[in-house]
């Protein structure tokens, strides 16, 4: 996925861009999206942007099926495995289904933290002449 942006802001670790996002781009965990328009790219990546800069940011297919798997899949297969785990100890579906969701909250924040250090799923930035 490519979308053509415009630095508008650069901080110590990060930069600002405002592009035009599809709707695949403002669901993405990649980059910080401050709203439709806005999305906020690491430190790392915005080596040599000023303010104006007009750029190319650029999302690998294989980047998202990736992260959706880690953000769908995984707490998914926790979710089974937990409730049956506690189905089989608690012998009670009210508790089993409880103790399960909260499995699944605990595991979808490590997960979504885990992606956000991962630095091969950050989007590349390249500088459009």
């Amino acid at each position: 996925m490519k979308e053509q942006g415009i630095v508008i802001e650069i901080t110590d670790s990060e930069a600002t861009i405002r592009i035009n996002a599809h709707e695949a781009c403002t669901k993405c965990c990649s980059c910080k999206g401050k709203d439709d328009q806005t999305i906020t790219i690491s430190g790392k990546k915005r080596e040599g942007l000023n303010v104006g800069d007009n750029v190319e940011v650029d999302i690998e297919e294989g980047s998202m099926l990736r992260v959706y798997s880690l953000l769908y899949a995984v707490p998914l297969v926790v979710f089974v495995v937990a409730i049956l785990t506690l189905y089989s100890v608690l012998s009670s579906p009210i508790l089993s289904f409880m103790g399960a969701i909260a499995f699944v909250v605990v595991t979808y924040f490590i997960v979504s933290r885990y992606i956000k250090k991962l630095s091969d799923l950050a989007p590349n930035i390249r500088k459009m002449l």
